[in-house]
């Protein structure tokens, strides 16, 4: 029997997870690690403790599973995307892991937006004008900083652990295609954008395809985890992009939505399939597979904010959720809520939008609030489902995951409010099953039969419901920008 590991790089821990050869779960173990926000708008990691991390997950799953151990054939990488480190000529970072939540490079995009050729940018990478890309992270360095002319490499986590395990600075078209910097059709960092940040691809990693494999040079790791040293690594590709091909998100008219403390829609293409404003991003998975979708800040979040507000403890909220969602009429008495208390990623990429409650009357009650918040945090994935679909066509089925959908009633909610069959699905561990996966043709997924949920006789209601919050979103986003004007 041969084994596989697949380690996920997070931005809150490492999982790693072992895998036999019919692709069953065995075991996995979690470590976390520390994010640093020492200004603001800051959001960094030490790659050095990511990577020990990811040293002790993997010592502690092997040394759970000693006769497993040198049966294990390779490593598999699935990374968040969107990080950036700079690396000295002494292969020594000349900074932390910054993550895609870092927003220091907010103001830069605003501007950059005003340019003509803004669009360009998106047209050729797939990656939406945002402070998540690492292009607008560098941009930032070049404008406030001297660091680019320190820097022999600028790379990814994923990098940083690979260049430790490998010895090469290496990077999966997955990841690159989610830099802002790399063009989709060509696989190569494009010059043009380069350029403005006076920077040449040799500062950049050697872009490889996802399955590509690598010998285990690394003596600790070798030592550490006592590995056969016939162990290879697959460097695999990004969390999102995997977790599609993990979560068997493969068909035409499926989609993945994951909700946890935010959320996403993605769906699988066999081709590249880029929005006209730039509002849906488009990844590179694997030769002739690319996932378009858009990440939304807005979910559990929100819910555990308006927690606070409605009740003294919070944990009764969750505990009156189906209650209130019960007891309340789909349109909640006429109050519409708009979801973005956190800014927001798709559709409109503005961390400047915020929150409402619209159509208060003395009829509302609590219940109500708490139904609208649900609903409006569900049209928002709806908008982003909307624009997929011009792009791609009709998505008829929802495999959803994700803290927010354990609650039977939003699952049933969120089947009415997109009007499709939603199917709950398990996806903790769809990320390095992803990767895996990568490594072997030809073997289909054990599928159990999942719990089912569709839409009734009040899809019609939320689909004119859905019209309503539409109007009301566009007047908020006109709004802001008056105030901003005003400004």
């Amino acid at each position: 029997m041969k084994y596989y590991i697949g380690a996920d790089i997070g931005t809150t821990s490492t999982k790693v997870v072992l895998f036999d050869e019919t692709f069953q779960n065995l075991d996995f173990v979690s470590k976390g690690y520390r994010t640093y926000q020492d200004k603001a708008h800051y959001a960094e990691q030490d790659p050095e403790e990511v990577f020990e991390s990811f040293l002790q997950a993997v010592e502690e799953l092997l040394n759970r599973h000693e006769e497993k151990r040198e049966h294990v054939t390779y490593m598999a990488f699935s990374s968040a995307m969107h990080s950036l480190i700079l690396m000295d000529e002494k292969d020594q970072p000349l900074t932390k892991s910054i993550l895609w939540s870092d927003s220091r490079a907010e103001e830069l995009v605003e501007e950059f937006k005003k340019r003509e050729d803004a669009g360009a940018f998106y047209q050729k990478t797939g990656t939406p004008l945002h402070p998540m890309s690492p292009f607008f992270k560098l941009l930032w360095f070049q404008k406030n900083t001297d660091l680019l002319k320190k820097t022999k490499k600028a790379i990814g986590i994923k990098e940083f652990i690979m260049r430790k395990l490998s010895g090469e600075y290496v990077v999966d078209y997955s990841i690159a295609s989610a830099t802002g910097l790399f063009h989709l059709q060509d696989l190569v960092f494009d010059e043009e954008i380069l350029q403005e940040l006076s920077m040449v691809p040799s500062q950049f990693s050697r872009p490889v395809d996802v399955e590509e494999m690598f010998s285990l040079k690394n003596l600790e790791a070798l030592s550490r985890t006592k590995l056969p040293s016939s162990c290879k690594v697959l460097i695999g590709g990004s969390d999102g992009c995997l977790a599609n091909l993990g979560g068997d998100v493969t068909e035409p008219y499926e989609a993945a939505v994951t909700l946890g403390t935010s959320g996403a829609v993605r769906i699988t293409s066999d081709r590249i399939l880029l929005h006209p404003e730039g509002k849906i991003f488009c990844y590179y998975l694997r030769k002739g597979q690319y996932v378009l979708g858009g990440a939304v800040n807005n979910g559990g979040n929100v819910l555990a904010y308006l927690s606070g507000l409605f009740y003294e403890h919070p944990d009764h909220f969750y505990r009156d959720l189906s209650k209130n969602l019960l007891e309340s009429e789909p349109g909640a008495e006429g109050i519409t809520f708009i979801p973005y208390l956190y800014g927001e990623r798709a559709p409109y990429y503005d961390g400047h939008l915020f929150a409402g409650f619209v159509g208060i009357t003395p009829r509302a009650e609590k219940k109500h609030f708490i139904r609208a918040a649900v609903e409006g945090i569900f049209f928002n994935l709806k908008e982003v489902l909307t624009e997929i679909e011009r792009l791609h066509g009709k998505i008829s089925l929802l495999k959803v995951s994700g803290g927010v959908f354990e609650n039977h009633e939003m699952a049933s909610i969120l089947a009415e409010v997109m009007g499709r069959e939603v199917q709950r699905v398990d996806a903790a561990s769809s990320s390095s099953l992803g990767a895996v996966r990568l490594g072997i043709e030809g073997i289909r997924l054990n599928t159990k039969k999942k719990e089912m949920f569709l839409p009734g006789d009040k899809a019609l209601q939320y689909e004119e419901n859905f019209k309503r919050y539409q109007k009301i979103t566009k007047a908020v986003v006109r709004l802001k920008y008056l105030l901003d004007e005003e400004d």
